[in-house]
């Protein structure tokens, strides 16, 4: 009776901390916040000093080099932004799935036990068997001829 206080109590806590923890890091892996924060700051921008007395040409080269550098820097912060939405959204549905595989397993071996006397099947078996029969007298059978090959002398 105490490890099925401590499963469905402390045990459960736990499992349920570390869980949070793991969604945590990966929300603090992908940054979710500082990309959006800098969504079109320019990307590893190399050149980027102002020069207050340059010509209008080296102004409009360091305009369209900034412009390149925010785009580019866009797409890549966007396409980082969805990897991480789904990847944080996958682990918070694989940390439920787990949540609820804890509270089942203490009673997952009386469930099959009693599945498995009672002979129960879920209701797509019967169904694929039905199915590969059905398979199998429909196939055209295929008559396999051997190959003639001319033997030599030494075979």
């Amino acid at each position: 009776m105490s490890f099925l206080t401590w499963w469905y109590g402390k045990g459960l806590a736990w499992r349920a901390e570390k869980i949070l923890d793991g969604i945590e890091r990966s929300i603090d892996t992908f940054s979710l916040g500082l990309l959006i924060k800098t969504w079109f700051a320019p990307f590893r921008q190399i050149d980027a000093l102002g020069v207050s007395n340059a010509s209008v040409e080296v102004r409009i080269k360091k305009f369209f080099d900034k412009l390149f550098s925010r785009f580019i820097g866009a797409f890549l912060r966007t396409i980082i932004m969805i990897i991480g939405v789904f990847f944080i959204s996958f682990k918070a549905i694989w940390g439920l799935i787990m949540l609820i595989l804890w509270l089942i397993s203490p009673v997952l071996p009386i469930i099959l036990a009693v599945i498995f006397t009672t002979g129960w099947t879920p209701k797509i078996i019967p169904k694929i068997k039905d199915d590969f029969k059905n398979l199998q007298k429909n196939a055209p059978l295929k008559e396999v001829k051997p190959n003639k090959t001319k033997r030599s002398w030494f075979l």
